[in-house]
């Protein structure tokens, strides 16, 4: 069960007198295609450009960022909330429109593109957060159509983004496997001759149709004895 700060507490007990603003947050950090180096963006469901302070998601301390409004982020998909280890999908929506997601899609590679994901609530008379938040989901892009549209029509930006740590468990080392790898560990030479024996095909459980053809045949016995009153003419 997730833990809530004191003040975001207080702050959803008066909401019904008070009112609340919610916000949705989306941080990512990909590689710039020109320079190959990670950078990155940050786009949120508001008017205006802000620096807003959250909770990062690797180290979970305080940091503050700048996250681009004016329509930049359309709508995020329902986070999903569950206690086991299947991997959970969120969708982002951007607009084709907006030059912060245009520059997201456009100079940077946002394949395996790190993603954090803040919800955060505002006070509607302050204009501040209620406080400084976790991330509600960490993953990374696993896919990223824009969809162009025709004339009169409608374009859309979409980043499907899955459970980072999830879909960690169910990746395999490749290297586990690899002759090379192993080599480097002390000369281990275990998988020397892998590359060859993948393509055997050994029988398990039953017997290789090949030798249960041999065993059909009778089989023929040599007698030294008569053999040698053959050589007679008997």
């Amino acid at each position: 069960m997730r833990n809530i700060t004191p003040a975001l507490f207080a702050a959803i007990a008066q909401a019904r007198e008070t009112g609340l603003v919610p916000r949705s947050l989306v941080y990512v950090t990909a590689k710039n295609r020109a320079t190959g180096q990670p950078e990155s963006v940050g786009v949120w469901s508001d008017r205006e450009d802000a620096n807003i302070t959250v909770l990062g998601g690797t180290n979970g301390l305080p940091v503050t960022r700048l996250y681009h409004g004016g329509g930049a982020l359309l709508d995020v998909s329902e986070i999903p909330r569950v206690s086991d280890l299947t991997i959970q999908t969120v969708t982002i929506g951007l607009s084709q429109l907006a030059g912060a997601s245009q520059r997201l899609i456009r100079e940077y590679d946002v394949r395996l593109a790190k993603v954090e994901i803040h919800q955060v609530l505002i006070d509607p008379k302050s204009g501040q957060l209620v406080s400084v938040e976790a991330p509600v989901f960490l993953g990374e892009v696993d896919g990223a159509p824009v969809r162009t549209p025709s004339i009169g029509g409608e374009g859309s930006i979409e980043l499907k983004v899955v459970s980072d740590a999830i879909s960690m468990l169910t990746r395999t080392n490749p290297r586990k496997s690899s002759y090379e790898a192993q080599k480097r560990r002390q000369g281990d030479e275990w998988g020397l001759y892998s590359g060859t024996i993948q393509s055997w095909q050994i029988p398990w459980g039953q017997k290789d149709s090949a030798k249960q053809k041999t065993a059909s045949k009778p089989k023929s016995f040599s007698n030294p004895v008569l053999d040698y009153f053959k050589g007679f003419g008997y």
